[in-house]
């Protein structure tokens, strides 16, 4: 298995957002993850990214512990992650930006990847641009480009078709999957019925902090 989560738990305050939630990935799964509003979905993906600690649980990413070092790098550098923030430096240039995450992330032919994934989304010509100068639509594009940097083996993204317009959404769709063809996982959250139709093999819910079956 790609990720392993077993009774997966997290409160805020008086707030038990997660209840014993489950979930197993393994290669060439694209699983969406729907629900309510404020049922905890983004807490959930950052808790199967790393970004969050559950309260109670196991989680385990690629047969490592994500919470330990170095196994906490090891998983950064084979994963991929997309928050509602991009997660870009606003005053430095998307290259500057993309080459920086590459060198973070030990990708050897750094600048060729750059310029790949980027002209994959069709940014090429923002990347002497600064993030805050970008549309939120390329800012979102450019956030995607990062998380797409090291063809991670799971890409965990949070409603990665929102502040886009069809056509990106089309690319996106695309590449989620020529990802399931190379035998990648994707874990999603999206309200959007016609991208996750396209770009999901399986649907889950979260209810009542539980994972659902769809």
């Amino acid at each position: 298995m790609l990720l392993t989560a077993k009774k997966i738990n997290k409160s805020y305050q008086d707030n038990h957002v997660l209840q014993d939630a489950n979930l197993d990935i393994k290669s060439g799964d694209s699983i969406c993850i729907s629900g309510e509003n404020g049922s905890g979905k983004s807490t959930l993906l950052k808790i199967f990214c790393g970004l969050l600690r559950p309260d109670l649980g196991k989680l385990s990413i690629l047969d490592r512990d994500p919470y330990k070092q170095p196994e906490n790098l090891f998983i950064k550098q084979r994963i991929g992650v997309l928050m509602h923030s991009n997660m870009l430096y606003p005053q430095l240039t998307l290259k500057e930006n993309l080459l920086f995450f590459s060198k973070l992330l030990g990708i050897i032919n750094h600048r060729s990847r750059t310029y790949e994934v980027t002209d994959e989304l069709n940014i090429s010509k923002f990347l002497d641009i600064e993030i805050y100068k970008l549309s939120n639509g390329n800012r979102r594009k450019a956030g995607f480009a990062k998380s797409l940097l090291n063809d991670p083996e799971i890409l965990i993204t949070d409603e990665p078709e929102a502040n886009i317009d069809s056509d990106t959404i089309e690319i996106f769709s695309n590449i989620f999957l020529q990802r399931l063809e190379r035998s990648k996982a994707n874990l999603f959250k999206s309200h959007n019925e016609k991208f996750y139709e396209k770009c999901s093999n399986k649907r889950m819910k979260l209810e009542h902090g539980r994972l659902l079956d769809l």
